[in-house]
Parts: structure tokens; sequence; C-alpha cells
């Protein structure tokens, strides 16, 4: 394990380090390093030594855990936002992790693939218990919380619906639910990036050859991550089963119907996931109305689902699409420590 720190603003500190996962080192199919390089930002009062509630915060879509840690023009990055927080008292002090599951596909869903390795089991059963042991937190799920954006917000969501006892409250900001509106009618798409080539590695390596990815072939790219967290295939010559034939562009009800089983919306039919959900302190989720993605018709579905099993929640939804929206950040995090502190 490695690790360092950078000083921030008002007596914090951003810790940078390794940690070495024998899960993934198992799990993992791919040549994705096993050894996982997480950031944290401490305020002063846990430099101070005090134990604080842990916030974990993923990143969506295209980011890491380190990416958000790093200065950009027009925008607060995360940390200056934790100071600006904390010091205006609109949440108390806590600790953040970022958990750092990049993949060659773009990111990570947070969820366990015999493809891609168990990130799900790595965060859970690797990340928490050494968080807690090396850190000045306090210990518990009582005093923990899921929270991101997008890809982010899926896993968070994930990690209250497929663990038992992990997070006490856990916020989702536009995550990957109603898989139908979602996915589903951007598969054709893929057919049409891989016509020359009829074979999904073939063009994976092409693409990597280039200078740069255009904006359409980073989203099949995208496509084919999800291929590889929720069809995943080790016996596959790709390792991950594709859900629409790349021939005729039909459907491959088999392989999506595994895709299902992973959308929120379905999820929740399933009596553990409701009694999980259910012992949660708090719940968020939200959604912009002009998401592109068309989330919030998702959200829409998973609300109603929520309101008729009784799952207590909290949501909203608000002028804007699914783009730069980390500034919601100030709307969840004072409701979670709430809960956790």
């Amino acid at each position: 394990m490695m690790a360092w720190e950078e000083p921030h603003h008002g007596g914090a500190v951003i810790r940078h380090f390794s940690l070495a996962s024998t899960i993934l080192k198992e799990t993992c199919n791919t040549s994705e390093s096993p050894c996982r390089p997480h950031t944290a930002y401490l305020p002063k009062e846990a430099v101070a030594g005090q134990k604080l509630p842990t916030i974990y915060l993923l990143a969506s879509w295209m980011g890491a855990g380190r990416s958000m840690f790093q200065w950009e023009a027009l925008r607060e990055d995360l940390p200056t936002r934790l100071n600006r927080l904390i010091s205006t008292k609109s949440i108390p002090p806590c600790v953040v992790v970022c958990p750092d599951l990049y993949t060659d596909f773009g990111g990570s869903q947070y969820i366990n693939s015999s493809w891609l390795g168990n990130h799900g089991d790595h965060i859970i059963n690797e990340l928490i218990p050494y968080v807690e042991q090396h850190f000045p937190v306090l210990t518990g799920a009582r005093h923990r919380a899921a929270i991101g954006r997008s890809s982010g917000g899926f896993g968070a969501l994930r990690f209250a619906m497929d663990y038992d006892d992990a997070f006490g409250a856990v916020a989702c900001h536009a995550g990957d639910m109603g898989f139908e509106w979602v996915y589903r009618r951007s598969l054709i798409e893929v057919c049409t990036a891989l016509a020359k080539f009829q074979d999904p590695i073939i063009w994976i390596n092409e693409i990597r050859k280039q200078k740069k990815m255009s904006g359409f072939e980073t989203h099949i790219m995208m496509l084919l991550g999800m291929c590889a967290f929720y069809s995943p295939n080790p016996a596959s010559s790709q390792g991950f089963d594709l859900p629409i034939s790349l021939r005729n562009g039909e459907l491959q009800e088999p392989v999506w119907r595994s895709w299902l089983s992973h959308d929120p919306v379905e999820m929740v039919e399933r009596p553990e996931v409701q009694d999980r959900l259910g012992k949660l302190k708090h719940l968020f989720i939200d959604c912009g109305n002009r998401d592109q993605y068309f989330l919030q018709f998702g959200s829409r579905q998973l609300i109603a689902k929520f309101q008729k099993m009784g799952i207590a929640h909290n949501y909203s939804e608000f002028d804007d699409n699914h783009s730069g929206t980390a500034y919601r950040y100030d709307v969840s995090l004072p409701k979670l420590l709430n809960v956790i502190s």
C-alpha cells in the first residue's frame, strides 16, 4: 500500500492511497490492475484526529475518484465544495472517500462482473474495512453514506440494493435506471459503429490506436463497457455478450434480460431489495427534468414503485439536463450527513 498527502485550504488534506485488492486479482479476467488508486478528503478536524462520518462518493462514467479532485475552469472542484459546505456549517465535518475503479472502457458501474472483476465486493469488503482501520472515522454502516451521479448514482443505489447493512444513507443523482429508454434505443448504434469489423474487440483495438476519440466513439465504448458489467461472459472471445445482433439488429432476448436484471426499476420487485432499502436512514434520488438519457422517466417509474411499496425516500426533479450537475451535492450531502453524523 502506498499513500501520500497534499495540503488543501483551511487545514484539510487530500490523501492518495493505493490499495492492492485480492478480490479484483482473483475475479478480473482482463489486464486491469488489481491495485486501485483511491483518493480521500480529510477536513482539519480529521487531521487533528477527530473521528468523523464517512461519505463514499462514486465518480460518473468517464471519471474516476482522483479526477474529482482536479481544478476545473468555472467549476467548483470537490475539495473546494466540501471546504465551503463545512466552513459555512451547511454540513458537519466528514471524511469523503472517492474510490477509483476506472476501466479501459471509460468507467465503472460499481457492481460485480465476472469479466472486469467484483467492483462492488472490493468496495464493501476491502476498501471500507481499510478506511475504518486506518482513517479517523466513525465505524459501522450507521456512520457511512454512498453518493454519486450517473454511473456513480447507479453504484450508490446498487450498494443499498445488493448488500445488507453496507450504508446508513444513499443518494442517487440521475443514476442509470429504466434501461428500456436509457440503453435499448442506443443499441442499434453499436451495430452501425462495428459494421466494418463485426467484432467488438477488433473495433476497440482500432479505436485505441487513434490519437483521440469522437463523442460517438466514446458513447459506443460506454455501451460495450455496459456489456462487460451487465452481460459478462468469460467464456466468450470478447469477455461479454452483446444484447443485439451486429448482423441484423435483432435484440438478443436472453442477453437483454440479463441487462434488465440489473435495472433498479426491475430489481426493486425483489423482496430482499425492498427489505434492504427499507432499512436506510435516508434514501435520496433526484434527476434533471431534461435529462439527455431520459433518466427522469426511469426515476419516475422507480419512485412510483417506492410509493406503492411504502419505501421511504426523498425524490426531487430539477430544471436541468444530465451534465454538470455536481451542484446537486449541496442538496443531498446535508440530508445524508444529518442522519449518519
